[in-house]
């Protein structure tokens, strides 16, 4: 049950389909296998809902926290309340009746319903398939074969939440879309107040996902309440040494106890940055989570920033690789990557949209997107490392450092460097 077997779509068609695609064929078969029939697919308007609950962080270093994942969160929900299109109430109808909290809708307890009968096998599956993972040895050559039918499994089972809302949808109903959404709002801030009430600090939470200071026993204490009172599993995903939160949701960084960080939403995992961006927002992230301070990876960019050019990085450090979303033809602006796709073109190397174009900004004169060349015409003598100290390394380590009071002019600290500096490259 990986992807293509999962759905029915063929490989190719699997890795270019957006998810929607898989879930409505996925959900086509399971028709056919229920006897029933299939609706066409018809155009429906664009009707925005309200979403899941994020959470404003608590901005800084925390130590020793818990991430906790609720269990197939949405699925879930929508089984026990029996919320499926098939089951929508829309005249006076009072028996038997559900009335989801604050959106208002409707649903028939009994029978259950398709979106009912189809996450329930699909939960089903999935836990069959994890225990039989468990069972399996990672050396066995079923192992990732399991893994990845897990994962498959995992990923369809989510879906269907958002598949009612896509407009592409045969079984589009908005009401299922914003009946599962309140629900998960009204779950997720009944567990912050189940957290609080056992004394625990919520420090952030996402989704489906809460971060709470790691007091063991409390913790599996608020499993067990989540349990008995609502009725759904929580799990413990990730234990953190220390975290950091930014100011901004979704963008956060943490030291796990095995010595790894994982790091969301920050630079370091965006593909526009250059190499030496990645590497020394990595790197000023590893220093301020193993001190819990900001005074080693302060004193390392202020060095890089001084003497960027002594330090002989490969060329490659420098390259920015950013994606064609049209063709070079179809821009308006001039930017930096469609600059180097033109240069490229001329050069026998035609590019399109989907395309990647890696490049490099030059000490040339000109606009920025005039200094921008493809990066295989570039030697490392033509580097801008005014540019890159600007645009690169400041910006991606004050993201971090700034969260503890070191500002961009704190980090530039030689007088010579800003001086010359304050008249070349701009940001942007």
């Amino acid at each position: 049950m990986r992807h293509p077997a999962l759905s029915g779509l063929p490989p190719d068609q699997v890795i270019a389909a957006a998810v929607g695609f898989r879930v409505d064929n996925y959900l086509m078969m399971e028709t056919h296998n229920l006897g029933q029939l299939i609706p066409p697919r018809t155009e429906q308007p664009i009707i925005p809902y309200k979403g899941a609950i994020v959470l404003e962080p608590k901005v800084g270093l925390h130590d020793n926290v818990a991430s906790l994942d609720f269990s197939s969160m949405y699925p879930s929900l929508m089984i026990k309340y029996n919320i499926s299109p098939d089951t929508l109430v829309t005249g006076k109808e009072k028996e038997d009746v559900f009335e989801v909290p604050e959106v208002k809708h409707r649903f028939r307890k009994n029978p259950s319903g398709f979106y009912r009968i189809v996450l329930t096998k699909l939960i089903e599956a999935r836990k069959t398939t994890k225990a039989e993972l468990k069972r399996t040895a990672r050396s066995d050559l079923r192992y990732p074969l399991l893994k990845a039918r897990e994962k498959a499994v995992k990923v369809m089972t989510n879906a269907v939440y958002g598949y009612a809302g896509w407009a592409g949808a045969r079984w589009y109903s908005k009401e299922v879309a914003e009946s599962a959404a309140a629900l998960g709002r009204e779950t997720i801030n009944r567990a912050i107040s189940l957290a609080k009430n056992l004394g625990l600090t919520v420090f952030y939470g996402d989704t489906d996902s809460l971060f709470l200071n790691n007091d063991e026993k409390l913790v599996q204490k608020f499993q067990a309440e989540i349990d008995r009172q609502l009725g759904l599993e929580i799990n413990l995903s990730e234990i953190y040494k220390r975290i950091l939160f930014t100011e901004a949701k979704k963008k956060y960084a943490g030291l796990k106890t095995d010595g790894q960080i994982d790091v969301v939403g920050l630079e370091a995992v965006r593909g526009d940055w250059s190499n030496l961006a990645r590497d020394v927002q990595n790197a000023v992230l590893r220093m301020v989570l193993e001190d819990a301070s900001a005074k080693r990876a302060t004193s390392y960019v202020q060095d890089l920033t001084r003497n960027l050019k002594s330090k002989k990085l490969p060329l490659s450090s420098f390259i920015i690789w950013k994606t064609l979303t049209k063709s070079v033809e179809g821009y308006e602006v001039n930017a930096p990557h469609v600059e180097a796709a033109k240069k490229m073109a001329k050069d026998g190397w035609p590019v399109t949209a989907g395309d990647k174009v890696g490049f490099i900004i030059t000490k040339r004169p000109g606009k920025l997107f005039q200094k921008a060349e493809p990066h295989y015409k570039v030697t490392i003598e033509e580097v801008d490392y005014d540019y890159y100290v600007r645009n690169q390394i400041l910006p991606a380590a004050a993201r971090i450092l700034e969260v503890l009071g070191t500002s961009e002019e704190q980090l530039l600290a030689a007088p010579a460097l800003q001086t010359s500096l304050s008249v070349g490259t701009k940001r942007g």
